[in-house]
Parts: C-alpha cells; sequence; structure tokens
C-alpha cells in the first residue's frame, strides 16, 4: 500500500502536467468509501501506471534504492543510539606490579643474571603464576563473594546487550569476568599491568586493592608449599644418609675391635721401624760372628750364643714380614687396605650427611620466610571519566562502516540489474 502511494507520487511529480493529488484523493475516498473503496481505486490507478513500463522501472529502481537507503540509515541512527545512549559507561582501574625476589643474593648478582637472561626467566615464571591466578576460578569466587559480582554481572546497572541472563553458568560468569580483566606483561622491564573494568570507579579500584593482597598472600603460600614439599624431601634424604653414616661407623668401629687395632697404619708404622731395627741388629750379630769365628772353635759358648740370637732375629724378621705382606688372613696390609677403605667410606658418607643437613636448614628458612614479594609500581587509580565506550571513535568507525557496506551493496545491485537488462 505504502509503495503504491510513494510510486505514484513519484509518477504525478515526475509528469508536470498533472497536479498531485495523490494523498489528497486517497484521503477524499478513505473518507467517502473507507479503506476497501480506497485501496480499489488506488489499485486501479497504480494498474494504469504499471501500463507505463519505462516509468514503471525508473520508479521500481528508484524505490528499491530508496528502500536500501533507509535500511542503512535505520541501521545506522541504531547502532549510534545505543552507542552515544545506551551502552554502558564503563570505568578502567589500572595499577602495575613486580613480582620480587628476596633470595636473591644482591642487586649486582640479580643485575647480571638479568642481563644474561637467568634472573627474568624466573620473574617471568613468577608473573605468569600471578597472570593465571587472578583469571582463575578461585579468584572470581573471592571476588564474588567480597562484591558480588554475579550479580552486578546480571543487574540492569549494565545495558541489555551486556549484561549476563539470569540462567547464566559459572562457565560463562568467569568468561565475563576475564574480559573486564585485563592483563599484560612487559619482558623488558618485567612489569606486570593490571587493569579492571566496572560500572563503577570506586568499585574497580576496591576490586584490584583485593586481588593485590590476596595475590600477595597466594604467592608466598604457594612458595611455601613448594618448599615444604622440598623440605619432606631433603628429610627423608637426611635420614637415609644419616642412617648410612651410621652403619659406616659401625662397621669402622667392629673391624678395629676384630682385629684388636685402633690404627693399622700406625701399628705398620711400628712394625716397619721394629724390622729396620731387627734388620740392623742381625748386620750387627753376623759380622760380629763371623769375626770370632775365625779365632774361636764352633762350639764355643760366646759363638753358640751369637748363633742362637742370629737364628732368633731371623726368626722374628720372618714372622713381621709375614704379618705385613704374607698371605695369611690376618696380614697388615690386608688389615689395613680394609680399614682404609672403611675410613674413607665413612668420611664420604659425613661428607654427604653434612650437605644433607645443611641443605635441611636453608629449606626450613625457606618454610618460614617470604621469598617472593609484591612490588607496587603504581597503585590502583581512582578514574576520573570512563573509559569504555569510545564515543568519537565508534561514532567514525561506524560511518566508515555503513558507508563502505552500503557502497558494496550498491555496487553488486547495479552489476544483478545491469545483466538483468
Amino acid at each position: 500500500m505504502i509503495k503504491k502511494f510513494i510510486l505514484l507520487f513519484w509518477f504525478e511529480k515526475k509528469d508536470k502536467t498533472q497536479e498531485h493529488r495523490t494523498f489528497r484523493k486517497s484521503y477524499a475516498r478513505f473518507s467517502k468509501h473507507g479503506y476497501k473503496g480506497m485501496k480499489s481505486r488506488l489499485d486501479k490507478e497504480y494498474d494504469d501506471l504499471k501500463k507505463d513500463i519505462v516509468a514503471n522501472s525508473q520508479l521500481e529502481r528508484r524505490y528499491s534504492t530508496m528502500k536500501t537507503r533507509l535500511f542503512f540509515t535505520i541501521l545506522f541512527i541504531t547502532a549510534l543510539t545505543y552507542t552515544m545512549f545506551l551502552k554502558t559507561e564503563l570505568y578502567e582501574s589500572k595499577t602495575a606490579l613486580m613480582v620480587r625476589d628476596l633470595s636473591s643474593s644482591s642487586p649486582a648478582a640479580s643485575l647480571g643474571l638479568g642481563l644474561l637472561g637467568v634472573g627474568s626467566s624466573s620473574q617471568l615464571q613468577d608473573s605468569m603464576i600471578v597472570q593465571e591466578y587472578l583469571t582463575s576460578l578461585d579468584m572470581f569466587l573471592h571476588l564474588d563473594k567480597e562484591f558480588s559480582l554475579i550479580k552486578h554481572y546480571k543487574s540492569e546497572k549494565l545495558d541489555f546487550l551486556e549484561r549476563l541472563s539470569e540462567d547464566a553458568t559459572m562457565e560463562e560468569s568467569l568468561e565475563f569476568y576475564q574480559k573486564r580483566l585485563v592483563i599484560n606483561y612487559d619482558e623488558i622491564s618485567a612489569i606486570l599491568h593490571i587493569s579492571y573494568i566496572h560500572t563503577n570507579p570506586e568499585t574497580a579500584k576496591k576490586i584490584l586493592e583485593f586481588m593485590i593482597e590476596s595475590v600477595s598472600n597466594e604467592l608466598n603460600e604457594f612458595n611455601r608449599r613448594k618448599a615444604k614439599k622440598q623440605l619432606k624431601f631433603i628429610e627423608m634424604e637426611y635420614a637415609k644418609n644419616k642412617q648410612k653414616m651410621d652403619k659406616s661407623s659401625a662397621l669402622l668401629e667392629k673391624y678395629q675391635n676384630d682385629q684388636l687395632l685402633l690404627d693399622p697404619a700406625t701399628e705398620a708404622t711400628s712394625s716397619s721401624s721394629i724390622m729396620a731395627n731387627l734388620e740392623a741388629t742381625l748386620i750387627q750379630k753376623s759380622i760380629e760372628y763371623k769375626t770370632k769365628s775365625s779365632y774361636l772353635n764352633a762350639d764355643n759358648y760366646e759363638l753358640v750364643t751369637l748363633k742362637d740370637e742370629i737364628k732368633e732375629i731371623k726368626n722374628s724378621l720372618a714372622k713381621i714380614k709375614k704379618n705385613l705382606s704374607g698371605t695369611g688372613k690376618d696380614r697388615l696390609n690386608k688389615i689395613l687396605f680394609e680399614y682404609e677403605r672403611l675410613k674413607m667410606q665413612l668420611e664420604f658418607d659425613k661428607e654427604i650427611y653434612k650437605n644433607a643437613l645443611l641443605q635441611l636448614e636453608t629449606i626450613k628458612l625457606d618454610v618460614l620466610k617470604e621469598a617472593k614479594t609484591l612490588s607496587i609500581v603504581s597503585k590502583p587509580n581512582l578514574p576520573d571519566g570512563y573509559t569504555y565506550p569510545n564515543k568519537p571513535k565508534i561514532f567514525i568507525t561506524l560511518v566508515i562502516a555503513i558507508l563502505l557496506i552500503y557502497g558494496i551493496f550498491s555496487m553488486l545491485i547495479a552489476i544483478i540489474r545491469d545483466h538483468k537488462e
């Protein structure tokens, strides 16, 4: 009906010899004959117009162009109205943090490690842990308990396109929260930039402050849990090493008791000294015997005594040599080797025990102290004005987008018409 009114109006306007009476005639017919009477006469005039093929084709094309322009105009006005007047204004509070390792030895050493890329790797790992915790469900539940975020996300404080539905799941709420939380890590400065978007600027600031406090506690608790796991492992190793050291000490003590020797090395030194003295005495007695045998009878008492002494010294030397390096089980060199082996094993187990004890005390300190801390580079700010939506930017984007789409659409329609003709 509207189309017929417009086409007939354009047709009359095109024909300058006719008076523009379409709307007036239709109104008069409607008053006199009612809607049906007006419609039947309008249909008759429209049928007469369709007989003029050229004029009808031009008017149809003009009407199609008008519909397209009207559609894009309404689309632009609708989008612009929503953006400028209906879309929720959001405030963004920002902060910057740096995760510091208090267990580092000195600033100079930390700087040197940072230049080599060693310290930065640890900071990157800690920053990623912080980022993961901030976006986690645990953090979201803490914030929801404190600030009722889920209720806020479903409230009328957000516009109808932004807010969550009443039956939204926990996963959808968490995803909505993660969209409002913006985290960026600067690898050069090792600074973690965090911002949160909310409809209330004071709430946005309070949420960031709550996040910082929670992350600081969680980061240290994470390191304590890690240190406790290490402590449990070191305590087990310490117990094993102490047991091994006690066993080595007991074996050495038993061996000393079995051999009736405190230190075989001292015994060997003493035996060597005795053997040297006996050999010197043997040489002296042998010379004396040869000298006296030249002028005394063989059965002389003095020669017989010397001969017995020489024999006794030789027997003593043989016995000592046998004890030092013979083939028996009780030879001194074998005892000495076994003693040294047990002694070295005990010293080795003592060193391992000392290292385990040192590590144990170090880990105990790590459990008690705060190894990591959050350094606040910039405190959460209170926004003066809304950050989103960026209305000038959206307006320019809408104009460009609508004009571009309209141009493409018009070009496609023109191509289709050319093919039809």
